[in-house]
């Protein structure tokens, strides 16, 4: 039976999405233990928790960001296997089963991810999304990635990458590559994850039969706005660094 860390990062969010995401958790029919550390990121009104034994929850003194409160929340567990999970997600009953199953099956995947309900697999996972993806979600011409190879086609496939609303993986293939990059604020430090772990030589893997719920991509209208310029500098960031360094050709 393997152990599972659960860990939800929370920042001034509806504390009625944060409970049902915990509640998925700690409710997965999952043969091993699960435990959740729920990751305050200096909310203006603490979050206060489920009153259950298998629940944490951590406050951080400043907000750390994605990637600086993931590792936050991580670095409080020990199970061999860590689920991130989004605050607004839900997983069903069975997709922890599905997502463990699928590590405990392929030595070398590092990573498992699974499809979200009502939404294609590419809306979630694909190939690494270079210049012109970016631009054409950017700009509210495609909600989904570019496909990988045999992606949707299966029980289960490769994939470059899968967003971080909800990913499984291993603690020692987190501590190969050095975690969550902690300097990405304004994303998007689930791609560059999952790249430095394919660089390292694990696979990412996306599971059929692994769902969970998450609201679909919304239409982004603040390309202009201070968020929507933090985010395309972060992400000229990212392409860069990773084209420079040819950890994983973007498409």
């Amino acid at each position: 039976m393997t152990a599972v860390d659960v860990v939800i990062l929370t920042w001034n969010d509806d504390p009625v999405l944060v409970d049902a995401a915990v509640a998925s958790a700690i409710d997965s029919e999952l043969p091993g233990d699960v435990s959740v550390v729920v990751v305050d990121n200096a909310s203006t009104l603490p979050y206060s928790g489920i009153a259950d034994h298998r629940v944490r929850v951590i406050r951080a003194a400043t907000n750390l960001g994605v990637g600086g409160g993931r590792n936050f929340g991580i670095a409080y567990g020990e199970a061999p296997l860590v689920c991130i999970l989004d605050s607004d997600a839900s997983l069903r009953p069975d997709c922890l089963a599905a997502l463990v199953a699928e590590l405990d099956r392929v030595g070398d995947v590092g990573l498992a991810a699974p499809v979200f309900v009502d939404q294609a697999p590419q809306a979630s996972a694909g190939r690494a999304p270079g210049v012109v993806r970016k631009l054409l979600r950017a700009t509210n011409h495609t909600d989904h990635y570019a496909s990988s190879p045999g992606q949707g086609t299966g029980t289960a496939w490769d994939v470059d990458f899968a967003i971080g609303a909800c990913q499984v993986f291993r603690r020692s293939a987190f501590d190969a590559v050095g975690g969550i990059d902690s300097s990405a604020q304004f994303g998007p430090e689930d791609v560059d994850f999952c790249l430095r772990l394919r660089a390292h030589g694990w696979r990412v893997r996306q599971v059929a039969s692994a769902t969970c719920e998450h609201p679909p991509r919304r239409a982004f209208r603040g390309l202009a706005s201070r968020r929507g310029m933090r985010h395309s500098v972060a992400v000229v960031r990212h392409l860069w660094w990773h084209r420079t360094r040819r950890v994983v050709a973007t498409r």
